[in-house]
């Protein structure tokens, strides 16, 4: 009879072994934890962002990242997420072997710096709105009533002109646009202003006042 229990005993702790062995056999292996992000921003030398910002940014979303296991962490969301700040062009996330979330970032270029009816705010040279950048870099400032995209691109074609040309560059104080969408240029020296109607033949333009300067 002990022999019976005995064998019958054995025979039970022998197939629960068996299962469990067969259950972790199975088992999917745990998910790795990540170890940290790794990010690259593309900006042009404008150091328009920092990976610092971009950290603290998604910190305040709610992500975590250090010691968090990797099937938990969504790279589609986190693109998402980036791609509401507005001096972003494109955004690129993903997982890399070494256990890191990698965030490739292009920027965009601010081009003129505006202060108008609506607020303060910058333009990129498509003429897309950024709220705001990080580091003091020198711009053109263009005031008054922006109204309409006509007088949008004019500012930006004003603002590349001053970019490339630096007597101009130097020489303008202020882009102010009038009630009637025409432009004026405030020059740094001097008490007079340069009425240039509208951003059509800027070159020209200041071409001809370069020389009577």
């Amino acid at each position: 009879m002990l022999k019976k229990i005995v064998i019958i005993t054995v025979s039970i702790a022998a197939t629960a072994y068996l299962l469990l062995a067969l259950f972790y056999l199975n088992a999917p292996p745990a998910s790795p934890k990540c170890k940290g992000l790794e990010i690259n921003i593309s900006d042009n030398g404008t150091q328009v962002l920092s990976s610092k910002s971009i950290e603290q940014y998604l910190k305040s979303k709610g992500f975590r990242f250090k010691d968090t296991p990797m099937e938990k962490i969504s790279s589609i969301e986190i693109e998402k997420a980036l791609k509401k700040i507005s001096i972003i062009e494109e955004c690129e996330c993903y997982k890399t072997h070494k256990d890191l979330i990698s965030i490739s970032i292009s920027c965009k270029k601010p081009l003129i710096h505006v202060f108008d009816q609506t607020g303060e705010y910058y333009l990129d040279e498509k003429g897309n709105r950024i709220k705001s950048i990080e580091s003091a870099i020198y711009l053109p400032v263009a005031s008054g009533e922006i109204k309409n995209e006509e007088t949008v691109r004019g500012l930006i074609k004003i603002a590349q002109y001053l970019e490339d040309d630096r007597f101009w560059r130097e020489q303008t104080e202020q882009i102010h646009v009038t009630p009637r969408q025409e432009i004026v240029l405030v020059p740094r020296i001097g008490n007079h202003l340069i009425e240039l109607g509208k951003a059509d033949n800027i070159e020209e333009k200041l071409s001809k006042l370069k020389e009577f300067y």
